[in-house]
């Protein structure tokens, strides 16, 4: 596979006798500065002023535009059209926002340790490239070190797999959190940072995660080690990673694992909703902890369990049928995830603070969600949502033992029974949902037609368009590799 602007070489591939291959990792590259706007003249600044303090120094911002047109094509049917981009740049990075901080104007900069640095990494693909460099594992990952784009790369050949993460993370000050946005002074500047060359200290590659033959490594842009930062939530005790681990895992504990039976493991997770196989269980035991005395309560936790213990797959019920087995129990999940997330912590974390968290961290990612920058229809989902506070939360209330667990009980303030009180009025809201409300009409679906809500539909490319797909939790290129000796 190669990619726009960097096709020169194959990024994810094989050479003679390995093969290699990447998903996008989550440590973080670029941080959030506040930097103090201000006057050249001395007066007083606004959230509109075009200069801002460096060093001390009241300093213009750099004025950035560019016009992009196109005309219509054969390949591609859009109206002729133009626009015009303008961007403020600083020496600490480009400004993304403006607001006031204890009454002060400020800009919000995004500062990334790739800026102007994006075709470096090019030396790292062409030794990628090379087999007479890449003759093992090490030399893998010594390419790979090259670089600079945060990635989890991975080998193979026939005698060993191996697991390198990429990236230029810059070395921060004591007490920085990149989690947050930074004041933008010289004291909280990266390590060695030079704004001209926009370049700094960086860790150095003995520090990055990874490693040379583990038994297996699975990856689905999960953490790369363990009490490794990340930049983003989502790495917590839930992740769509598992649906690989808990597949390939006891494979290999059988021994034996070959090609087919390795793509069949992939391609199971592909169509596995993680809320139902991994909250699921949970969620029934809490409802299950005492009787079910509402017959529409009763009904939906028989639907769900059946498709739990059918494994919890968005599958159809026969090729080319378009609609799923359990599809009842599906829409009830896909209606219920969002209601069970807001009655489970909204009254413990407070309205105003529950809604602030909902827009930030994603609370559900489900098939059928228009989310990302990719939207509806793109296939990939389950990576964010708040499958692992619900997972903690839920464990803790059942008095299971959770590690890390988070600061207190959220679920019905602790009480096991008043938590299967919400859970129960929940789960009988959803399933009173009528499928148009849960998979509501777009450019492509009716509403209420739940398998083309997951479809996948293609992008019309050259004039030639292409049917949509059955849903699949898809990555970006596959490739199944064996390799039966080395040079």
């Amino acid at each position: 596979a190669s990619f726009a602007g960097v096709s020169m070489y194959v990024q994810l591939g094989r050479g003679q006798d390995y093969a290699w291959s990447a998903t996008s990792a989550g440590q973080d590259i670029t941080d959030t500065f506040a930097v103090e706007l201000c006057e050249p003249g001395g007066g007083a600044p606004t959230t509109a002023s075009a200069s801002y303090l460096y060093r001390g120094t009241c300093t213009p911002m750099e004025k950035l535009e560019r016009t992009n047109a196109w005309k219509s094509s054969v390949a591609d049917p859009t109206p002729n059209g133009s626009y015009r981009m303008q961007v403020w740049r600083t020496n600490y990075g480009i400004v993304t926002h403006r607001a006031t901080v204890a009454g002060k104007p400020v800009a919000y900069t995004a500062l990334r340790s790739t800026y102007r640095h994006e075709a470096d990494s090019i030396i790292g693909f062409q030794l990628l490239n090379d087999p007479s460099y890449v003759t093992d594992a090490r030399t893998f990952q010594q390419a790979a070190a090259h670089i600079g784009y945060a990635f989890n790369w991975f080998y193979a050949d026939a005698r060993e797999a191996a697991y390198y993460n990429s990236g230029l993370n810059p070395v921060r000050p004591a007490g920085v959190d990149a989690a947050l946005p930074i004041a933008g002074r010289q004291q909280y500047e990266w390590q060695g940072f030079d704004p001209a060359a926009n370049t700094a200290a960086y860790t150095p590659p003995s520090e990055h995660p990874q490693s040379i033959g583990q038994d297996y490594y699975i990856s689905w842009n999960n953490k790369q080690a363990k009490d490794y930062g990340a930049a983003g939530f989502g790495m917590g005790s839930v992740h769509r990673a598992d649906l690989l681990d808990q597949r390939v895992k006891p494979l290999v504990a059988a021994g034996g694992v070959t090609r087919a039976k390795l793509t069949q493991a992939m391609a199971d997770a592909a169509v596995t909703d993680l809320r139902a196989e991994n909250l699921l269980p949970e969620l029934l035991a809490v409802l299950r902890s005492g009787p079910l005395t509402d017959p529409a309560v009763s009904a939906a936790v028989d639907k769900l369990g059946a498709w739990q213990a059918a494994g919890t797959e968005r599958k159809e019920t026969a090729q080319g049928s378009k609609a799923y087995a359990h599809a009842d129990a599906i829409r009830i999940m896909d209606a219920w995830w969002p209601l069970l997330i807001e009655a489970e912590f909204q009254p413990g974390l407070g309205t105003p603070l529950y809604d602030a968290l909902r827009a930030s961290l994603t609370v559900d990612e489900a098939p059928n969600a228009g989310h990302g920058p990719t939207g509806s229809h793109a296939g990939s989902a389950f990576q964010y949502g708040w499958w692992s506070y619900a997972d903690k939360d839920l464990r803790t209330v059942l008095g299971r033992p959770v590690a890390g667990p988070l600061a207190k009980a959220y679920c019905g303030g602790g009480s096991l029974s008043a938590c299967r009180d919400a859970m129960a009025a929940t789960l009988k809201q959803a399933a009173a949902a009528a499928p148009a409300s849960v998979y509501p009409a777009d450019g492509t679906c009716a509403a209420g037609n739940q398998w083309c809500a997951d479809s996948i539909v293609q992008r019309p490319v050259g004039g030639l368009s292409h049917p949509q797909i059955n849903w699949q939790n898809r990555p970006t290129y596959q490739q199944v590799v064996e390799f039966p000796a080395h040079r």
